[in-house]
């Protein structure tokens, strides 16, 4: 069987992996010129453009251009001040933090950038019902304006992690004047501070900015107009860029990528990625809420350990992504100031021992195991492959393709037995860790958590000491393996593609495009 799913790689294009996958490039310098547009195409359709409330990777990349944060990552994954002046002034006690704002700032519909702004904005974001933030800024107990250009955070717990938090969604400032006038329909016309602002939007076909005029570094921003444009199919996204229909490709697939890299007058971008993905499986999640998931799985963790050990991470990278991708083994990308050989190291591929555990579990083989995954190339030949795989070890893999949409809903509400699904990553290990591991958390698709866990992960979060965290974050993945309620399996590169007349573009290790920079080059 495994050896069909083989043959599913024996058309792909002939490229030396090695060397594809470890030439990394953030961006092109090269010299621009002023005007102009840039046609940018996104796998998927963004949601709601409001910072409080949106939840995808395409929304990430239209905020990008129009909605700046109190901090960002830099080429690095570092922590980095963007509409703050420097990181955090933190008390003594780790309860407080004080964050100085930049100066003449103005948002984009003129109004000025101000700490009042931004605590109204903070507080929008905790406390708006239905809040996407809610769960990242629980440590925030109140937000002061302490000056013109000075807001206090006062947190119940210590919380290392809040900068990276301020770094994302969270730490985006939205207009008040705008927030007056549409209040909970800020979607509509979003107003920030940006490179670029918002003009249009026409559902299912295109976003479009537009330079701004206030933005305060706006001497550096090049091109007129941004339009995304959301097209899922992987195939009509490399044809319109090769054709120059589009000028940027987010992202380019495994299959794309020896196509892309030797075709003349497209450029590849190639970066590392803190994001990861994985098997979820389904342990205490009955229709959104704690309770008992019958089966094996979900019973007997030495089921979940059979299911893991069958399946050989290496390979599948190869057979899956050409070998472009890297194997995961947990929440904690290589890349991460925070990894350590014990929180990098992999469970062995070893069928022989998931067959012993399932014995020993008085499980009877095959056992049959549902997948739900997106319904795409992708998904459906990395499915077939875990398929293969755990078919050696004694496991029956029923695949159920779904919808994207409609697979996130399924995953919160527990209406799955296993779920191959992504996480698009965070620079602090808490972004990748607390939301799917803790009690009642919004990413938990699995329901499962256990108060020793749920107390570690406190402790690693609230911690000021690099050391100290490392070694907490250590027991955690250990403690992770051990119940492999999330099975991980493969950590993306980010391969975006762009018209070799463009330069500037920049994509980070989170993933987000940057296109402040970017211009045509000049003739």
């Amino acid at each position: 069987m495994l050896a069909a799913v083989l043959g599913l790689t024996a058309c792909a294009p002939l490229v030396d992996v090695e060397r594809t996958a470890a030439e990394l490039r953030t961006s092109v310098d090269a010299p621009t010129v002023r005007g102009g547009e840039a046609v940018i195409a996104l796998d998927q359709e963004p949601d709601r453009l409001d910072p409080t409330l949106a939840t995808t990777l395409a929304g990430r990349q239209i905020f990008a251009s129009t909605c700046e944060k109190l901090y960002d990552v830099d080429p690095a994954g570092r922590v980095v001040p963007q509409l703050a002046t420097v990181l955090p002034q933190v008390s003594s006690d780790g309860r407080e933090l004080t964050i100085q704002l930049r100066p003449d700032v103005r948002f984009n519909d003129g109004t000025p950038f101000d700490a009042e702004a931004v605590r109204r904005s903070l507080d929008r974001h905790r406390q708006l019902p239905g809040s996407a933030r809610r769960v990242e800024l629980s440590a925030v107990e109140s937000v002061e304006v302490a000056g013109p250009l000075s807001v206090r955070l006062r947190l119940s717990a210590p919380s290392a992690p809040l900068p990276s938090v301020l770094a994302d969604r969270a730490g985006m400032v939205m207009s008040p004047a705008q927030l007056d006038r549409l209040g909970e329909n800020f979607s509509d016309h979003p107003v920030c501070v940006g490179p670029f602002e918002f003009d249009q939007r026409v559902a299912q076909d295109r976003i479009v900015l537009r330079r701004s005029d206030f933005y305060y570094d706006r001497d550096k921003v090049n091109l007129d107009r941004l339009v995304y444009r959301a097209v899922p199919d992987d195939n009509i996204r490399v044809a319109n860029l090769r054709s120059g229909e589009f000028d940027v490709m987010w992202e380019a697939g495994p299959p794309d990528v020896p196509i892309l890299a030797r075709e003349p007058g497209i450029v590849l971008l190639n970066t590392p990625s803190v994001q990861y993905v994985g098997i979820t499986v389904n342990i205490a999640n009955v229709e959104g809420s704690p309770g008992d998931v019958p089966g094996p799985l979900a019973d007997d963790r030495r089921v979940r350990e059979a299911l893991s050990l069958s399946i050989d991470r290496a390979t599948l990278n190869k057979i899956s992504f050409n070998g472009l991708y890297q194997p995961a083994c947990g929440p904690i990308p290589p890349t991460s100031e925070f990894a350590t050989p014990r929180t990098q190291a992999c469970p062995p591929h070893d069928v022989e021992r998931a067959k012993r555990l399932l014995a020993e579990a008085g499980v009877r083989t095959p056992l049959r195991v549902e997948l739900m995954l997106a319904n795409d190339s992708t998904s459906n030949r990395t499915g077939q492959v875990i398929q293969a795989m755990a078919a050696e070890a004694g496991f029956d893999v029923v695949l159920r393709p779904t919808e994207s949409t409609s697979s996130i809903a399924a995953g919160r509400k527990g209406r799955f037995q296993t779920f191959l699904i992504g996480w698009s990553g965070r620079p602090d290990p808490d972004g990748n860790i607390a939301a799917m591991h803790t009690a009642g958390s919004s990413q938990n698709y699995s329901g499962h958590a256990t108060p020793e866990t749920d107390v570690l992960i406190g402790q690693a979060a609230a911690e000021q000491n690099p050391d100290r965290r490392r070694e907490l974050y250590e027991r955690i993945v250990d403690q992770l393996r051990q119940r492999n309620n999330v099975i991980y399996l493969y950590r993306q590169q980010y391969y975006t593609a762009h018209s070799a007349e463009l330069a500037g573009v920049a994509v980070y290790p989170d993933g987000i495009m940057r296109m402040a920079t970017a211009g045509h080059v000049r003739s």
